[in-house]
């Protein structure tokens, strides 16, 4: 696995420090049930996957089992460069061979084809946990109720860099495809995530596509000080007003 270093900010991120073990398999060798059962998400990489659970990433339930999927539908140097840092995290989980791939899909609205990029990782019991977390019996993504004992400032931080976007020099955070009251949820997890230090100043706004969440101008700088250090490089421009 590669070392990430990030000089402007004198960063260090390995992926190898992330995550620890190894359970890719050759395409040829399939893992017995109980070699499956062993298989663990440890902290931090169960930090980051909540984010990226808020965010965009998918758990899939194939035969009463669960395997995470990623996508990218940008193809920018700097979006790809993010995209290969997940997988490379999500390493461990894949088949030796497994290549991320690529696809393309026609927008019927607009009858532009548009490219996008993925990946998936085993279908293992331990991503099971977390679908059990984010899933209802009819495979919609939810907030979980104890989200403020899941989310960390490291989970933010993919979050952002999934959702995120700087706008009036504040942050929006993209909740489109949650209810309300799930939104409601988010937002009092956020205001008390770095307590005692600072309380994170946020409110709702209903957008076109949906309610998203607004982090003020007074509280960016201090959540950018306690999540820079999580951040890609390629994906600072999103806590960092140009």
């Amino acid at each position: 696995m590669g070392i990430y270093i990030y000089k402007k900010f004198d960063l260090i991120t390995s992926v190898s420090l992330i995550c620890k073990k190894n359970y890719t398999t050759s395409v040829n060798k399939r893992l017995t049930k109980g070699e499956r059962s062993k298989i663990s998400i440890d902290s931090p990489l169960s930090e980051i996957l909540i984010g990226l659970l808020l965010g965009d990433g998918h758990l899939q339930c194939r035969f009463g089992k669960s395997r995470f999927i990623y996508g990218q539908s940008s193809l920018r140097e700097h979006h790809l460069n993010y995209f290969y840092h997940i997988f490379d995290l999500f390493k461990p989980f894949v088949s030796k061979e497994f290549k991320a791939k690529s696809r393309s899909f026609v927008d019927k609205r607009t009858k532009n084809t548009y490219s996008s990029i993925y990946f998936a990782t085993l279908t293992l019991p331990c991503f099971t946990y977390y679908r059990n977390l984010f899933y209802n019996i009819h495979n919609k993504k939810f907030v979980p109720l104890n989200i403020n004992q899941l989310l960390t400032p490291r989970g933010l931080a993919y979050w952002i860099m999934d959702d995120g976007s700087l706008q009036n020099k504040g942050l929006h955070l993209s909740t489109y495809n949650f209810s309300y009251e799930e939104v409601i949820l988010l937002k009092n997890t956020l205001e008390n995530l770095f307590k005692p230090d600072f309380l994170v100043k946020c409110s709702i706004h209903n957008h076109k596509k949906g309610y998203r969440i607004y982090i003020w101008e007074e509280s960016i700088i201090s959540v950018r000080n306690h999540i820079f250090q999580y951040m890609h490089k390629d994906m600072l421009y999103k806590i960092n007003p140009k």
